[in-house]
């Protein structure tokens, strides 16, 4: 038997990316990578298990080969090593890349770096990039090594510098025999000298080399300081010159030519061109950008940062906006989410179309829309949903069921749902004159009356007999002389002997007292504060409150499908009576200012709509009750995971930083309509007196009743002439 020593065979193209994917992954700061291996030699197994280990000391944890759902996405590095392309031998690494669109890793958040083997393999990455549908915000960047043709003199260490100096393979036997003999002698003091640390013993370290990328800083090759750009997130360079070219238009080898001469590379290096990909529409046009060249001996000091997702633009391809349009009377659609600032959002439009550099191309949409009880969408946010815009400029409330189905880029205002009832300035007392007064009461008042009145006529019949002078007073006369007394207004009456006297001051005793009482009694209830109905909970343990919203619309939606108890039994005591529900905003508000009702609306529909109501319809008799569990955020939404988040949000930070936002925010939350503040006690109305007005409309019809009756009785014998003189005349007349 033979016993030798067995090496599989790697071809040397599968070998020279390697330390080139090693540095790109410690200079672009990954935490993690997978790296892919389609069709790639059973013999080079090897290679790809040295360069996981080196990963691995760098502080790049690696998987290989691994096609689950990633749970972790914060800088995820992909790293697909191609095999030798033919023309026809291309289907497995496109299906790798579609994998990858499969499972979601093909948004900001993972960084692609493909390391083709040789740069004749140009042509077919760029048609298998063409034909896959690549996002805005993707990262891609291609490493093709520059292939020439093997010559003395020329490199041939396709691994040189892949952690050649981050193993310690043998232990000096020489040292550790020199520590033993220092042992037996007790000479601690030379053992501490010679002692290494932690770093020098430990079996797998780190290298200078790779420290200063991690770093961002210079290193030094062959005498010379090398600057490294910088790669990190918070460290782009966004005023560098973003041309990107169409990939028709593109010339690897003229970049190539060009730049070896202008940073005079030596021939003898290995060189690995970096091409940046990017698409502004998943199947537009794809265009490419010329990042530096990398070699071994100048590493990544001659190569430009790929350009982040947020500088980048839509070199003149169009954006898909999705608005609502007006109404046939030419007035803006009121939605559920209130007006729209339109000349604002116009302007917010045009700044996105400059600083994208793109078409905006503008697709109206009747109503906002809301999603119904089957889970679709309908209106704007249902074409949001199918992609059939890229974003709706319209500023919509965050809701839960909302961010479950889209995106939301930025905060451009608070709003939340309140409860709108009228001014609870009067107390429930009505009649409030006849408050003090029970039924016994009165019949005891009036019984008093009637006595005082019978005593007085007794007293004057009496005395007339004893003086001449003194005159009888009648029944009537007494009646209204008592009840004169009894309303603290007096009489004509003087009393003419010492009985009426004391029966005069009894009764203007009986009514001092009864007049305190009753004055007591009215100043104590109007002058308590009336009890605030301030909160939810206190609209729904009211029983004289009718509650009600918008039927069908977005609030019915939201009450029903909230989880708040509260607002499950608002929603529920609402539906019970359908009577409750209104068809529109306005009729809800205009009820609750004349009613005992509760009206649910969004605070911005409910004040817009309160400001365009006039004073007479109740415009300032209705109050805000804020709901503050339904507190949400006014945003522009855009489909889930949507690729240009971020550099809408970019645009976004630059508006509000110039003031544009504040006033958007004061045009999409009106503030309530200025009135005069209400007042804190309850107060005497019309209605609290009633039955007072109606006994005096009664009286003066009585008595004019009583008073033309008087006047027709005592000239009844000059009306009875009149009437047969009238009735003469009209019988001659109708017999001629």
């Amino acid at each position: 038997m033979i016993v030798g020593e067995i090496n599989a065979y790697c071809p040397e193209t599968a070998l020279v990316p390697l330390p080139f994917v090693l540095e790109y992954a410690v200079w672009r700061g990954w935490h993690q990578a997978i790296i892919y291996t389609p069709d790639r030699e059973q013999g080079c197994q090897w290679a790809t298990v040295r360069l996981m280990k080196c990963l691995s000391i760098n502080g790049v944890a690696s998987a290989l080969n691994s096609l689950d759902n990633v749970r972790l996405h914060a800088h995820l590095g992909i790293i697909i090593l191609t095999p030798r392309l033919k023309r026809n031998a291309t289907g497995n690494i496109t299906k790798l890349i579609k994998k990858l669109h499969e499972l979601q890793m093909d948004t900001s958040a993972f960084d692609w770096l493909i390391a083709a083997r040789s740069n004749q393999d140009y042509a077919l990455i760029n048609e298998i990039l063409n034909a896959t549908s690549i996002r805005f915000d993707q990262n891609i960047v291609v490493g093709y090594t520059y292939s020439r043709p093997s010559k003395p003199g020329y490199e041939r260490k396709p691994l040189a510098g892949l952690c050649d100096t981050n193993f310690i393979y043998k232990i000096n036997r020489d040292l550790h025999t020199q520590r033993r003999r220092n042992h037996y002698q007790n000479d601690f003091r030379y053992m501490r000298n010679n002692q290494k640390t932690e770093y020098e013993r430990n079996y797998y370290r780190t290298s200078e080399r790779f420290r200063n990328l991690t770093r961002q800083k210079t290193y030094k090759s062959d005498g010379s300081v090398l600057p490294l750009f910088h790669s990190g997130v918070t460290n782009y360079n966004y005023s560098r010159m973003y041309n990107m070219v169409n990939v028709s238009k593109f010339s690897l080898n003229n970049r190539l030519k060009k730049h070896g001469v202008t940073n005079k590379l030596d021939p003898k290096l290995r060189i690995i061109s970096m091409i940046q990909y990017f698409k502004v529409r998943t199947n537009s046009t794809l265009y490419a950008y010329f990042l530096g060249n990398w070699n071994q001996q100048d590493s990544m000091s001659a190569v430009e940062a790929p350009y982040p997702v947020e500088a980048r633009n839509f070199l003149g391809e169009k954006l898909i906006i999705g608005r609502c349009n007006s109404t046939m009377d030419g007035s803006p659609s009121l939605d559920d989410d209130g007006p729209p600032a339109g000349p604002m959002l116009d302007d917010i439009l045009h700044f996105l179309t400059v600083r994208l550099n793109t078409t905006s191309l503008i697709r109206y949409y009747g109503k906002l829309g809301f999603r119904t009880y089957e889970g679709t969408w309908t209106g704007l946010l249902g074409a949001l949903m199918d992609h059939s815009v890229d974003m709706a400029l319209e500023p919509v409330t965050v809701h839960a069921t909302r961010r479950q189905d889209m995106d939301f880029i930025f905060p451009i205002a608070e709003t939340m749902c309140n409860i709108y009832i009228r001014q609870q300035e009067t107390s429930t007392v009505r009649d409030i004159f006849l408050a003090p007064f029970s039924v016994r009461l009165v019949l005891c008042v009036v019984a008093v009356a009637l006595v005082a009145a019978l005593a007085i006529v007794i007293i004057s019949r009496m005395t007339s007999s004893l003086r001449e002078s003194t005159r009888k007073m009648g029944y009537t006369e007494a009646l209204i002389w008592s009840t004169g007394i009894l309303c603290q207004q007096g009489g004509t009456w003087t009393p003419s002997n010492p009985a009426a006297s004391v029966l005069l001051i009894v009764c203007l005793f009986f009514a001092v007292v009864t007049y305190n009482a009753y004055a007591a009694f009215i100043t104590s209830v109007l002058s308590v504060r009336v009890a605030s109905v301030d909160t939810i909970a206190a609209v729904l343990h009211s029983p004289n409150f009718k509650i009600g919203y918008i039927r069908n619309g977005a609030d019915q939606m939201y009450l029903m499908s909230t989880k708040d108890v509260q607002l499950n039994a608002f929603y529920i005591r609402g539906y019970s009576d359908a009577d409750n529900l209104v068809s529109s905003a306005e009729e809800g508000l205009a009820r609750a200012a004349r009613q005992d009702y509760a009206f649910f609306a969004g605070q911005r529909v409910a004040r817009s709509t309160l400001r365009s109501l006039s004073q007479a319809r109740g415009r300032c008799a209705v109050r805000e009750l804020p709901v503050h569990s339904t507190r949400a955020h006014l945003a522009f939404p855009l489909p889930r995971h949507s690729p240009y988040a971020r550099p809408t949000l970019v645009s976004l930070l630059q508006l509000r930083s110039g003031g544009a936002l504040a006033r958007l925010e004061a045009a999409l939350v009106p503030d309530m309509p200025q009135c005069a503040p209400p007042p804190g006690f309850a107060s005497a109305r019309a209605t609290d007196v009633r039955s007072a007005l109606i006994l005096l409309t009664v009286g003066l019809i009585s008595s004019l009743i009583l008073g033309v009756g008087e006047y027709c009785w005592k000239n009844r014998q000059k009306l009875k002439s009149l009437l047969k003189t009238c009735y003469g005349r009209l019988i001659h007349l109708i017999m001629q």
